[in-house]
């Protein structure tokens, strides 16, 4: 080969890997034959670590409803995109909901997803307000402590804030959930998500939508967290891992009929935990967003894996040593163990052979 085509393949390869790198950096554009518009991409490059800091600590701010309203920050952290939909009252409608991408998606790769259910008071026509108390979350949103996953939020309409119920039901119905549920399958479609990585979260009545994920997909479901919620009807989760926020003195919501709905689903073979919180109120979500982390025990659970943390552990995916502590050092302990056993068998083999073969001698 002479120095001349030495050069030129040196240059290809450098082009090859350079153009992966630059295309890894940017997140992938939806499919030009995809169902979904992108309304505006998220915008975090200007989002400093002093402001992502005094964001975290702001509690949420309610607005003149009964509801929150979402921090700018936040917003900032999502795209906004549509989904026509066709159903009920609705004709190719134009759906708006906010979509939460990796930092950086390389190509080939695949990554967790989360699908989000707000409260009842986060319903509007905005495309903002479901967004509300993820400002908690924020150090897993951007920043250089980000984390690689997709998350899905969509909103009820401001004159429908129920998951479950549809204002007109011709045809497919105008519920929520429903139309939830065929954005969910599209966003699977058109970007890369791990289909074994796939977790939901229902805040307050925003459980309702959580379950239906479950009951229309058990398949796909991995875990499910309800934060300041009543517990599922007539559903026993035997292979999603339940995780569940409640506050023990709840005006709204009874604590007691999750504790008996955890004890429900462990009695049945299941994996379920409920972490109570001690105080006199129904925020339940606070806590457990910025104390528990609950976004990054989320991401770490796998649809039948026995190396997904149970509920109540949460690791930080970062942490090396968290996770061989919890998972690294049982196995550790246990091949040493299987090794002596697999030794002293087959020594007990061999004597056992030799004394009959000393016997025929004899």
């Amino acid at each position: 080969m002479t120095i001349k085509q030495t050069i030129v393949i040196d240059g290809i390869i450098v082009l090859f890997f350079s153009g992966n790198l630059l295309f890894a950096s940017e997140n992938l554009p939806l499919s030009k034959q995809g169902q979904l518009e992108l309304l505006s991409k998220a915008n975090v490059s200007e989002i400093s670590k002093h402001e992502i800091a005094k964001a975290v600590a702001k509690e949420s701010k309610q607005h003149t409803d009964t509801g929150y309203l979402a921090h700018p920050i936040v917003t900032d952290c999502f795209d906004a995109l549509g989904y026509r939909y066709t159903g009920g009252r609705y004709n190719n409608e134009l759906i708006r909901f906010r979509l939460r991408c990796p930092p950086k998606i390389v190509p080939g790769k695949k990554y967790p997803l989360i699908v989000w259910f707000h409260g009842k008071g986060e319903s509007g026509d905005d495309n903002e307000r479901q967004l509300a108390h993820l400002q908690y979350t924020l150090p897993f949103l951007v920043g250089p402590k980000s984390l690689d996953f997709f998350m899905l939020v969509t909103q009820c309409p401001a004159d429908n804030p129920y998951w479950n119920t549809s204002i007109s039901s011709e045809g497919k119905g105008d519920a929520p959930a429903t139309m939830t549920m065929e954005i969910f399958e599209q966003i699977i479609k058109e970007y890369p998500i791990d289909q074994k990585r796939i977790s939901t979260l229902g805040q307050c009545s925003g459980a309702v939508g959580s379950t239906e994920l479950i009951r229309k997909y058990p398949q796909l479901v991995s875990a499910v967290v309800y934060i300041s919620a009543t517990p599922p009807t007539g559903l026993i989760m035997k292979d999603v891992t339940i995780s569940s926020f409640n506050c023990t003195e709840d005006p709204n919501v009874s604590i007691q009929g999750m504790r008996d709905y955890v004890k429900r689903v462990n009695d049945a073979d299941g994996i379920a935990h409920l972490t109570e919180i001690k105080a006199v109120s129904h925020d339940a979500w606070t806590p457990a967003l910025s104390q528990y982390n609950v976004i990054a025990w989320m991401i770490t659970q796998k649809k039948n894996s026995l190396l997904s943390p149970p509920p109540g552990v949460v690791l930080n995916p970062r942490s090396w040593s968290q996770a061989f502590i919890y998972f690294g050092l049982p196995i550790c302990c246990l091949i040493p163990l299987l090794v002596i056993r697999f030794f002293f068998f087959e020594m007990k083999t061999r004597i056992i052979d030799l004394s009959i073969t000393l016997n025929q001698r004899k």
